[in-house]
């Protein structure tokens, strides 16, 4: 029965385009599944992440996917693989009413949520998409307290205000600087950036030292070299 059903299956993209998605979202023992939590040590960082525009929008278009597919609309994520198989049966017959164009929707979601943070996969999925960080990000506190290299900090104020503001500067504190960046950012007695964006925001990431941004760097690196 098993053998047979899974080679015609082969014959019905159409239904296994629906039975991926329903597996994507309520699991079985071979599929396993879950959203992104995006932790963080810091509540600064978690509050801003949770108040950002993209954060914002994301959770417009979950409840959209949640009423799509007849589940509760007080749920957290639409993913919620537990393994049960009649739970699978269930989304997959919803789905089988739904047309092509909104089983790709809820199935561009369940991937977006079960998007890993920090992966290679996300820096090529920016590139590859051409993710404008503008359109949906500012400098905020939660970025600037997590600035801590004095070199990087220098590197980013030449960036924003120039050779002239860096050089004048680089004896100064990170505290000062930083401030200084803020001022040409706002306006503050400097001569305003309109749409400035840190090429630690940039796809692909770049950074302001030799030393590089770690874990963002190597991925950064790794990808160019298949992209290539």
């Amino acid at each position: 029965r098993h053998a047979a059903v899974r080679h015609a299956l082969l014959s019905h993209p159409g239904a296994a385009l629906r039975l991926m998605v329903a597996h994507a979202i309520g699991g079985s023992a071979l599929w396993q599944t879950k959203p992104d939590p995006q932790t963080t040590r810091k509540e600064e960082t978690a509050e801003s992440v949770a108040k950002s525009k993209a954060e914002t929008a994301f959770a417009e278009e979950r409840k959209a996917i949640l009423k799509l597919l007849g589940l509760p609309g007080h749920g957290h994520s639409v993913v919620r693989s537990n393994g049960y198989d009649y739970r699978v049966v269930e989304l997959f017959t919803a789905l089988l009413k739904l047309s092509d164009s909104e089983v790709m929707r809820a199935l561009a979601f369940v991937m977006a949520e079960t998007l890993e943070a920090g992966s290679g996969v996300v820096e090529a999925l920016g590139i590859h998409i051409k993710v404008d960080m503008a359109d949906y990000w500012q400098a905020d506190d939660a970025f600037f307290d997590l600035l801590r290299d004095k070199a990087a900090v220098n590197a980013m104020l030449r960036h924003i205000g120039g050779k002239a503001a860096a050089d004048a500067n680089v004896t100064a504190t990170t505290k000062v600087q930083k401030k200084i960046i803020r001022d040409f950012i706002a306006g503050g007695g400097r001569k305003k950036v309109e749409g400035w964006l840190p090429h630690y925001m940039t796809f692909p990431f770049r950074a302001y030292t030799k030393g590089g941004g770690g874990r963002l760097t190597d991925n950064t690196a790794r990808i160019k070299s298949l992209i290539s």
